[in-house]
């Protein structure tokens, strides 16, 4: 007797839901329909993909059917129980059991029926699979005593990473970037807890010193978790709640921007380089999601941002990686702060999609229809980047995989996003827009793939130089060796700004390890006339110094045969190469 035949006896006419979900392990669903266990992943959640569909799932309460949820990876709004798992891979997986016009919980239930009438031999088989990439154990507990946690010494990794030490001195992370220390046993060949070590000092240990960000709940003081992070190590400590739990930067009197990073590491730099450009107020908040982003950890983050006191014209920066997963994790959190003004579901679309049910209700037509209107204009810009021609199969198949493909079934529309940079950026600037939101919620992507990425690039530019031109906006156009030079380039931006009547300022920096910069003078002009034009003693010894030892190749660069002007970039001789060059 099959276990469908068992429940029909107890349930005649129509098996509750409750004892689906009870008699039917989201694990057994998916190995009968082609997923893949991934052992190597770990227990306490096992990992499982299908390979065809790319579709990889987390679970959580692996033992327990009934309690039973999963969740997509890297996608959080792809969560829930097995009718959830069901109904978002209708389109996919379970495409078979998809009937058009059938109420869509009829198609549900018919894939829960079609498991129960296998034979029982097959499901125990399933159930052993199950129980062989499960851990019966519990999920050890994060506590903060197990793990030896000091001060982070001015020497540590993060330096590698160009963070400065005054940066970790900075009031947004003070006490909230420390040092662990892991023991390694050389006789015994693994690494020991904290409290091991200490019961038996005896022992010879190796130790290393990992960067530690403490991870917080929201609900709590205490610390929840621990992401750690050296040259080869980027985990969390054992028991740590990685998916409920997020760093969090210290809170300032009144915050006027909340950054929300994919990375702490980021978090550090983004502050770095907005203090490099001079803006060193304190007054920001910073989020690090660790790598991932879930429904738990946005409910964290916002419960944070509720309760803390906010300037007037506060903001909400989304600045997770300018990748694809980043701008896909742009478009998730920014789908669940507008949920109240404009309620999206989640579906499963395909491979390498991300697709949503958008609102029915009449009164979401406005905004429906405004946000329709501008998807058919970034599928027509797509299409124009195309020659139209049946014969190119392959151009019209990577047309397909660029646009964003709108679906209708009776009053409900759905959208299916490829997971492309400019798909998903179009979709989150659209939806902000739509809302009205887009004056708080902001959008921040660094110019190369993250904020470490642009800082680590900044610093290894400015080795090759000693001085450094910038404007108001904090730009450098203008970089070079010789004090003498950066003054006559100065004087020349001095003569044409105010020959064209012009409100300009200039900065010459002395460049400082970590990307920071010494300010030697400065130029202040307003609308063609000099307010302010000061040199620190130290740059003027500088050219002094420069004069008395000055020789026929100075003389050459001094004199240059093409004067900088604003806006152009001054090009040197083809056998010069000594002669610096101005960066826009």
């Amino acid at each position: 007797m099959t276990k469908f035949d068992e429940l029909k006896q107890r349930f005649p006419n129509l098996i509750p839901v409750q004892e689906l979900r009870q008699n039917v392990s989201i694990v057994e669903l998916a190995l009968q329909y082609g997923y893949e266990p991934q052992s190597h992943k770990g227990k306490s959640r096992p990992v499982l993909e299908h390979p065809d569909f790319k579709d990889i799932i987390i679970i959580k309460n692996p033992q327990d059917a009934a309690q039973q949820v999963y969740q997509r990876a890297g996608d959080f709004t792809d969560s829930g129980t097995v009718i959830d798992f069901i109904r978002n891979r209708l389109g996919t997986v379970f495409s078979k059991f998809n009937r058009p016009g059938e109420h869509e919980f009829k198609n549900i239930t018919s894939v829960l029926y079609d498991y129960l009438r296998i034979d029982p031999d097959h499901i125990n088989q399933n159930r052993k699979v199950t129980a062989s990439i499960t851990s019966g154990e519990s999920k050890q507990q994060f506590a903060r005593e197990q793990f030896d946690v000091r001060a982070l010494s001015p020497e540590n990794y993060l330096t590698k990473r160009q963070i400065a030490p005054e940066t970790l001195q900075r009031p947004e992370f003070i006490n909230k970037v420390v040092a662990q220390i892991a023991y390694f046993d050389t006789e015994r060949g693994h690494t020991e807890s904290y409290l091991i070590a200490k019961e038996h000092p005896e022992r010879k240990y190796l130790t290393f010193t990992n960067v530690a960000f403490p991870y917080y709940n929201g609900t709590t003081n205490e610390i929840t978790g621990l992401e750690l992070r050296n040259e080869n190590v980027k985990l969390h400590a054992p028991g740590s709640d990685r998916y409920g739990s997020v760093f969090v930067s210290n809170t300032p009197p009144k915050v006027e921007n909340f950054y929300i990073m994919e990375s702490a590491i980021d978090a550090l730099s983004h502050q770095q380089l907005r203090s490099i450009k001079g803006d060193k107020d304190f007054n920001s908040v910073y989020f690090s999601t660790g790598g991932q982003l879930t429904a738990q950890q946005v409910d964290v983050i916002t419960r944070y941002i509720g309760k803390f006191e906010k300037a007037p014209e506060w903001s909400i920066n989304v600045a997770f990686d300018n990748d694809a997963k980043g701008h896909r994790f742009d478009l998730q959190f920014i789908q669940q702060l507008i949920a109240t003004k404009f309620p999206m579901s989640a579906t499963v679309g395909g491979v390498n999609r991300v697709s949503y049910l958008l609102p029915e209700d009449d009164a979401y037509k406005p905004m429906r229809e405004s946000l329709l209107a501008r998807v058919d204009g970034f599928n027509k810009n797509v299409q124009t980047l195309f020659i139209p021609s049946d014969a190119d199969q392959l151009g019209q198949k990577e047309l397909a995989n660029q646009q964003i493909f709108i679906s209708v079934t009776g009053k409900q529309y759905a959208l299916s996003i490829p997971e492309s940079c400019p798909a998903l950026t179009i979709m989150a600037k659209s939806l902000l827009e739509i809302t009205g939101l887009n004056q708080r919620i902001v959008v921040d992507k660094a110019a190369s793939k993250d904020f470490n990425e642009d800082l680590v690039r900044m610093v290894k530019q400015n080795v090759k130089f000693r001085y450094s031109i910038s404007d108001e906006s904090g730009q450098d156009i203008y970089k070079g060796n010789v004090a003498t030079l950066m003054n006559r380039t100065l004087n020349h931006l001095k003569h044409q700004v105010e020959g064209e009547g012009l409100s300009k300022t200039f900065i010459v920096n002395e460049l400082q390890p970590f990307g920071f910069q010494k300010p030697l003078a400065e130029l202040k002009i307003e609308q063609g006339q000099t307010v302010k034009y000061e040199q620190k003693p130290e740059f003027i010894q500088q050219i002094a110094a420069e004069k008395v030892h000055r020789g026929p190749q100075e003389r050459t660069i001094l004199n240059p045969e093409n004067k900088p002007q604003i806006g152009q970039i001054p090009q040197p001789r083809a056998d010069d190469d000594t002669q610096p060059k101005l960066k826009r």
